[in-house]
């Protein structure tokens, strides 16, 4: 419309201005009736809706090695069957330069029951023992240039009863003390040779002796001696004996460890078992298990514990490291993620300040639902799809994570 009334003032212009001067007069124009047909409708043209970019998280196109690759190893426990699962390992792989067999390199995975029993007398102080347990996750490492922890040679738990026994009967009674020394010094050799010998510098550390103190039923001086058959057979120096043992066999490629839970509450019980060993030169460090949940406090429990141990001459590696909720939800899981940065900022710093010696940080399993604590969620990934949650991004020291106790 607007165009069509400029038209006809242009007209009248123009005839007006003929008029003027003296022109011959035009003959008088038609009448022009406006119409659809006449005068297009002129259609706006709509703006565009800008389009949000999606938010990119600079973290995700990292991983967890390389973000500590100058610090300390970042490792993770498995079973066989993550290990056995190429699409899973590939994500271990890419995140992980450390690995923990969570129950395969345990003594009732490597006793071979039926050989040692057929085999007696002659395994009466020879135990033998099967390694294709072990052989994948091995390879596997070696391959991709993982490291492995060696968990564990000498533990009161998931080494089975017969074991101890005279003929390697379950019924039978305990052997003596002489034989029972001599078994044990037989498996750490072999365990010890077999890894050394077919994969060479693969095993960085070894969990000689793990959990043999518990001040609340242990002896007078903290050692666990209920249901512990190595105390039984043995005595208290059975603790001695697997670190006298260890060093005996080791290569010199690998430290040997000390391994515990709640250590912030028996360091000093734990320190004063381990200073004859500490003095024959049969350990390197203190393995903190670090099983958390979000109402501990990451500065007392951890970061004091761990410089304490550092003061008494030892290593420190976190070695079983989760974290649980109770229900995870949004909130929930953000106080997860913040506990998790606490624990590798603490140890992050205190490594780069000289005041612990820490080589790695384990976290104890790759996914909540395979967790041994699967109704507490306390791990980085959510479920076999892999599906990070935000305690990746808190052990990534992520800074939209707040990291402060209360």
């Amino acid at each position: 419309m607007k165009r069509f009334t400029a038209f006809l003032l242009l007209v009248s212009l123009l005839v007006f201005s003929l008029a003027g001067c003296g022109e011959k007069k035009p003959s008088e124009a038609p009448t022009v009736t406006p119409s659809e047909e006449a005068t297009p409708e002129l259609t706006a043209t709509p703006t565009p809706t800008p389009t949000e970019a999606p938010v990119v998280n600079p973290l995700d196109s990292m991983t967890l090695k390389d973000r500590y690759k100058d610090v300390f190893k970042v490792g993770v426990a498995l079973p066989n069957s993550v290990i056995s699962n190429a699409s899973q390992m590939e994500v271990v792989k890419e995140q992980f330069n450390s690995m923990t067999f969570e129950n395969e390199m345990k003594p009732e995975a490597l006793l071979d029951r039926e050989a040692t029993q057929k085999g007696y007398p002659d395994t009466k102080t020879e135990p033998i023992l099967k390694f294709g347990g072990i052989e994948r996750g091995l390879r596997f490492a070696e391959e991709n240039g993982l490291g492995v922890r060696g968990h564990t040679l000498c533990w009161y738990s998931q080494t089975p009863a017969w074991f101890f026994t005279v003929d390697y009967q379950p019924n039978s009674a305990l052997c003596s003390k002489e034989v029972m020394i001599a078994r044990l010094e037989s498996y750490i050799k072999q365990v010890m040779t077999y890894c050394q010998t077919n994969h060479p510098g693969l095993i960085y550390a070894w969990d000689v002796v793990n959990e043999a103190v518990d001040p609340g039923t242990g002896d007078a001086n903290g050692i666990r001696k209920g249901k512990n058959l190595w105390y039984e057979t043995i005595g208290p120096e059975f603790i001695q004996y697997a670190f006298r043992f260890a060093r005996k066999y080791s290569d010199g490629t690998a430290d040997l460890y000390y391994n515990d839970y709640g250590c912030a509450n028996k360091r000093t019980i734990i320190v004063k078992v381990l200073a004859p060993i500490l003095a024959e030169g049969n350990i390197d460090g203190i393995g903190m298990q670090s099983h958390l949940s979000t109402g501990d406090n990451i500065q007392n429990t951890i970061y004091k514990t761990a410089k304490y141990f550092a003061s008494e001459g030892y290593k420190v590696q976190i070695t079983e490291l989760d974290i649980g909720v109770k229900t995870l939800n949004e909130d929930t899981e953000l106080i997860q993620a913040m506990k998790y940065k606490l624990l590798f900022q603490f140890m992050e710093q205190a490594k780069l300040n000289g005041e612990i010696d820490i080589d790695s940080v384990t976290v104890w399993g790759l996914y909540d639902t395979i967790s041994w604590r699967s109704k507490e969620h306390p791990l980085m990934y959510q479920t076999f799809k892999l599906n990070r949650k935000m305690a990746w991004y808190g052990a990534m020291q992520d800074p939209e994570i707040k990291a402060f106790e209360w």
